[in-house]
């Protein structure tokens, strides 16, 4: 999986946003619980004053009732709800959900505050039951009061409530989490124009970043530009170099190629070879070295269709006694991710030679597909044996020397193509003559 910030910010959010949610549920369940076990306390509470309320003992200390507690849930059979009075260790009353049998309650002190235990019903049910002994004016002995409650109904409104508390959290966790997404991608669009702007500026549509990013990201995009200014500062340089290393050389190669011309038939012919030979060298690595420096660099972009159309014109008027008949095919846009002067050397050749071994016809065409440009430059004439197709491309190989030429422009085309990390291929045209395929950066 990539290294992505915003992978990491949402899975961050997520973890915060999932891990306070969770504790927020537990704590509202908790307190919620707390609530509702004051509260069941309460009824049994309201419960037990009622039954206190509804007994008396007569002069003769018999224990009576002058009323019956009114809640209907004592009336139904093993509610869990039920009520007990024992006086002595006699049930002298009970609730009719009671039916017949008796709570097992420890007996707290006489006089005591009523206090709150567990204990187990007839039917094996937990309950929670408040006892309080009371001691009548009449009465021979205490009388126990004993109420008590099923603890099911605290657990199903609990249960009712985390229900609620769950589904309410996760709608919210999920808005939260939609809430930080959104957040998070309009916070990092700053570095997606960042990102889009790069790739403009390797296309050659921009050459410098723009200045309107956020303070926290200004300093990087400061930091780029000035490098991309740096890096076109020391291309220049570097051509200018060149050009200067270039002037240099052939004029005192030139003053030499003249002198020779005055020597000896021999030594001149050796001298004038020796400096031609220098002169090609000087052109074609001091050619290799601008590409280099040129190759890859951002901002380099190269309309194709332009390039190939001033060739096409220029190749006319050069080849127009053979009324050669030149076409192109070029798609709507298509760039070269290079400089303008590589693209037209490469084509140039390839244009050149074509006329120079064609018949009667040279069909040039361009297509971008997936970062690629390919052009082919096609000829109708003899073409080049198979065997001999790799052997073409060498520095210096001709196959005609009654064609002019130095044998030069096909090693050239390579050596540009390979530094754009590119290629030319040779094959058998399917108009008789050569079908060279050459492959390249778009932009």
């Amino acid at each position: 999986m990539r290294n992505s910030l915003t992978r990491r910010l949402i899975r961050t959010s997520f973890i915060w946003v999932a891990s306070a949610l969770a504790v927020a549920a537990l704590l509202l369940v908790l307190l919620f619980r707390g609530y509702i076990e004051k509260r069941f306390e309460g009824s049994l509470e309201g419960q037990m004053e009622e039954m206190v309320a509804a007994s008396d003992v007569s002069t003769d200390g018999t224990f009576l009732m002058n009323w019956r507690p009114t809640d209907p849930r004592f009336n139904r059979p093993y509610s869990g709800w039920y009520w007990e009075i024992r006086q002595s260790g006699a049930t002298v009353s009970r609730s009719d959900s009671l039916w017949r049998d008796s709570l097992l309650v420890r007996e707290p002190a006489e006089g005591a505050l009523p206090h709150l235990q567990e204990l187990t019903g007839p039917k094996d049910e937990p309950l929670y039951a408040l006892v309080q002994k009371i001691t009548y004016p009449q009465s021979k002995s205490p009388l126990l009061f004993m109420v008590t409650g099923p603890v099911s109904d605290i657990e199903q409104d609990v249960s009712a409530f985390s229900i609620q508390v769950v589904i309410t959290l996760l709608v919210l966790g999920l808005g939260l989490l939609l809430a930080v997404w959104i957040q998070v991608r309009f916070a990092l669009r700053p570095l997606q124009t960042l990102k889009q702007a790069l790739a403009d500026i390797r296309q050659g549509k921009i050459e410098r970043l723009p200045q309107s990013f956020p303070e926290e990201v200004q300093p990087v995009v400061d930091e780029l530009n000035a490098l991309l200014d740096h890096n076109v500062s020391l291309l220049n340089r570097a051509r200018t170099h060149a050009a200067n290393l270039a002037h240099a050389l052939k004029n005192p190669l030139t003053v030499i190629r003249n002198e020779s011309r005055n020597m000896e038939e021999e030594k001149g012919l050796i001298i004038r070879q020796q400096t031609d030979a220098m002169a090609s060298s000087m052109d074609r690595y001091l050619s290799r070295a601008r590409v280099a420096g040129t190759a890859g660099v951002l901002g380099t972009r190269t309309d194709v269709g332009i390039i190939i159309k001033d060739l096409v014109f220029s190749m006319k008027q050069l080849y127009r006694e053979r009324h050669i008949e030149l076409s192109y095919t070029l798609p709507a846009n298509c760039w070269f991710h290079g400089e303008a002067e590589d693209l037209e050397e490469m084509l140039g050749n390839l244009i050149d030679n074509a006329c120079k071994w064609a018949y009667s016809k040279v069909d040039i065409t361009a297509q971008c597909t997936d970062n690629r440009l390919v052009i082919i430059v096609e000829d109708d004439g003899n073409g080049i044996p198979e065997t001999l197709r790799h052997a073409v491309i060498k520095r210096g190989r001709r196959l005609d020397e009654g064609v002019p030429g130095n044998g030069l422009g096909l090693d050239i085309v390579r050596d540009i193509a390979e530094l754009y990390r590119g290629s030319l291929h040779l094959e058998r045209s399917s108009i008789g003559g050569v079908h060279a395929r050459l492959v390249l950066p778009a932009a």
